[in-house]
């Protein structure tokens, strides 16, 4: 079940007699184009006061629950309904609680913290069948106009994003390998199915490395809306993040037996659109004890920096890569 779509809350009676449907699958030939469903699939629809439902949800391939950074760009998107149009987005921190179920609408309860003259605060909640799966705080404000101090690292160089392989024909790649295991080789055929909104592009980094970088936009346009384009990044954002501690210790994607966010946290510096490609500069500085962290530059195309990210999250190796390991002799810790 890669993408479940629920119907919008018209009566309670409605939602009662009606069941999740399973949607087309992104890259279908008579999908509806790309950007609509980006703006779907970050979308919420109000229920009550403070209170928004997810119009859908997304499973990737070999997931155990529901895709992390849809539901902070959805909880993003409910929080953004309940402050003033002249609130811009500027921190986000979040802690992942549970896996969330597709097949279950996810409910985001909206606390109003503080509207101040400059800043707005709010912490939404995430829930599905009564249980928290996920809670995050908002921090909004104002433009100022006065006379700021301003300052960036700089983007690093980095091959043009047409000049780079989509990760559907990275995958494709891979499957031509002979000596693929059976389970790895279905798991890369359902990620060529899901065929993602989001076109991501990854740059070749010699191993070992504890970077990782890509671009990413959507497939489709998003159109004028900067709140949505804000919604779209912190989707964009969680997507191979924590994976960069995986790299940093050399480890192949089939050696991995658990990798999932336990928090996501996110810096907005400036409006961005993500219909228009954005490099995603990534590192981890360390990985122990079954987690591994990473923090993260998102760059415009023309350099400036829009976001900094950071997250923390489960590591652990799948028993055969761990026996493989206990055997090299002698052990070594990656000092990366």
């Amino acid at each position: 079940m890669p993408n479940s779509t629920f119907p919008a809350v018209i009566s309670f009676a409605d939602k009662k007699e009606t069941t999740p449907v399973i949607t087309a699958k992104y890259g279908d030939a008579n999908d509806e184009d790309f950007g609509a469903r980006m703006a779907d699939a970050v979308e919420v629809q109000e229920i009550d006061v403070n209170i928004y439902m997810s119009k859908e949800l997304w499973l990737p391939a070999g997931a155990r629950g529901a895709f992390g950074g849809q539901i902070v760009a959805q909880a993003l998107r409910a929080a953004f309904y309940t402050v003033s149009d002249e609130m811009d987005i500027h921190s986000l921190h979040s802690y992942f609680i549970l896996p969330g179920n597709v097949e279950v609408p996810v409910i985001y309860q909206v606390e109003r913290l503080r509207d101040g003259r400059s800043f707005a605060t709010r912490v939404v909640t995430a829930s599905q069948r009564g249980k928290a799966i996920f809670v995050c705080s908002f921090s909004f404000t104002k433009f100022d106009s006065s006379t700021q101090l301003s300052h960036q690292t700089d983007m690093p160089e980095a091959p043009e994003p047409e000049s780079l392989p989509s990760d559907v024909e990275l995958t494709q790649k891979a499957l031509e390998q002979d000596d693929l295991p059976p389970k790895y080789r279905e798991y890369l055929k359902l990620r060529i199915e899901e065929s993602s909104p989001v076109d991501y592009r990854e740059i070749t980094i010699p191993k070992p490395t504890f970077i990782a970088r890509r671009w990413f936009r959507t497939r489709g346009q998003l159109g004028p809306d900067k709140r949505l384009h804000a919604c779209v990044i912190a989707y964009a954002s969680d997507s191979g993040f924590v994976g960069t501690a995986a790299k940093a210790n050399d480890v192949p994607a089939r050696g991995i037996g658990m990798l999932a966010s336990l928090d996501h946290s996110m810096w907005f510096h400036a409006s961005a659109k993500a219909d228009d490609w954005l490099l995603y500069d990534m590192h981890s500085p360390r990985s122990s004890g079954g987690r591994g962290v990473a923090f993260g530059r998102i760059y415009s195309r023309d350099g400036v920096l829009v976001a900094t990210t950071a997250q923390e999250g489960i590591l652990r190796l799948s028993k055969k890569e761990q026996a493989k390991r206990n055997n090299m002799i002698p052990a070594v810790e990656s000092k990366l």
